[in-house]
C-alpha cells in the first residue's frame, strides 16, 4: 500500500500492530493521532510491516517499524530500508533497540526517556516521601469546595472550555500550540479512542482535568494532564483522582517524558519513578 494520511478510520489497522506490544508512551493510536494534525502524519503496511512518519519543522522522520509477528530480522530489514533514504527514526523502544543496536549506532535520548510510575503510588501518596504532595492536596481540601467528575459526553465541552482558556497565554509556544491541535481532535472522539479521565471543580469550575487510555494490561498512560496554577495543589489532585479512579485495574501508570524542560523533569522525579524507559534514535 501508498503512504496514507493517518486519520481515525485508521485506529484498527494501526491498533492491530501496536496494541499491548509496548509500555512506552509514543507507540500506541491515541499519542500518534495527537501528533498527527500538526506533524501530518502517514503510515503504510508492507510486508506485515508498519510504517509511521510524521513531519516536525520541515524534517521527516520516522517511528520505530512494528512487525506484525516481531520478528527481528523484519524490523532490521525495515530500519535498513528507512536509513538507506537517509532519515531519522525516533522513539526506538528498549525492546527492539537491544537487538537493533548490534546492527546500527542508536543514540539514547534522555528527553524522551518515560516516567513510569506504581498506581498505588499516585492514587495513594503513602510515606513520608510524598509528603510535599500530601501537604498541597490537604491545603486545597481545606481552601476549597472541590468535585471529582469523569470525563464523558456530558462535561467534555466544559473540558474543551477550560483547554481554550488555558492555553490563550501560552500562543507563544509552538509545541503547545502544536498539541493543542491534537487535544481538541481528541476530545472530538473522546469516547471512540476509549480514552479514561477526570476533573476536578471547584464551586462547578474546572481547575485541572487530565486523560489518558490503557497501554497493556497492566500499564495505562496519561497523556494529557493541565491545571489552573492559581488553585495551589491542582495539579497534584487531578493526578491523585485521575490515578486513583480511572486507572485502578493497573499496576503501572506512565506519565510520558520530559521533552528536556527542566521544570517537567522536576516535577515528574518528584513523584518518585520506579523507573525510566530509555528510548532511541537511529
Amino acid at each position: 500500500m501508498d503512504w496514507k494520511k493517518l486519520e481515525l478510520e485508521d485506529r484498527e489497522i494501526i491498533q492491530n500492530y501496536l496494541d499491548g506490544k509496548f509500555e512506552t508512551s509514543d507507540l500506541n493510536f491515541g499519542n500518534i493521532f495527537l501528533w498527527s494534525i500538526s506533524e501530518n502524519m502517514e503510515y503504510k503496511v508492507k510486508k506485515n510491516i508498519l510504517y509511521i512518519r510524521g513531519n516536525y519543522e520541515g524534517n521527516n522522520y520516522y517511528f520505530s517499524p512494528v512487525s506484525k509477528e516481531d520478528k527481528k530480522e523484519d524490523i532490521i530489514k525495515a530500519v535498513k530500508e528507512i536509513k538507506d533514504e537517509n532519515k531519522e527514526i525516533v522513539f526506538i523502544p528498549e525492546k527492539y533497540a537491544e537487538f537493533l543496536k548490534e546492527e546500527f549506532e542508536l543514540v539514547e535520548k534522555r528527553d524522551s526517556f518515560d516516567y513510569i510510575y506504581l498506581q498505588e503510588d499516585l492514587a495513594e501518596l503513602k510515606g513520608r516521601k510524598f509528603s510535599s504532595k500530601k501537604n498541597k492536596i490537604n491545603k486545597f481540601v481545606r481552601s476549597y469546595d472541590y468535585t471529582y467528575e469523569k470525563i464523558s459526553k456530558e462535561n467534555i465541552e466544559e473540558v474543551r472550555a477550560f483547554q481554550n482558556e488555558w492555553i490563550k497565554n501560552r500562543m507563544q509556544d509552538r509545541i503547545i500550540i502544536s498539541e493543542n491541535m491534537g487535544i481538541q481532535s481528541l476530545l472530538d472522539n473522546y469516547e471512540m479512542l476509549n480514552l479514561r479521565g477526570g476533573i476536578i471543580k471547584v464551586k462547578g469550575k474546572i481547575v485541572a482535568y487530565a486523560f489518558g487510555e490503557k497501554l497493556t494490561s497492566d500499564v495505562g498512560v496519561i497523556h494529557i494532564e493541565k491545571g489552573d496554577s492559581e488553585y495551589q495543589g491542582s495539579y497534584q489532585m487531578i493526578n491523585k483522582y485521575v490515578a486513583k479512579e480511572e486507572f485502578f485495574d493497573v499496576k503501572y501508570i506512565n506519565r510520558e517524558d520530559d521533552f528536556g524542560s527542566e521544570g517537567l523533569r522536576e516535577a515528574k522525579l518528584s513523584y518518585q519513578p520506579i523507573k525510566l524507559l530509555k528510548k532511541y534514535n537511529i
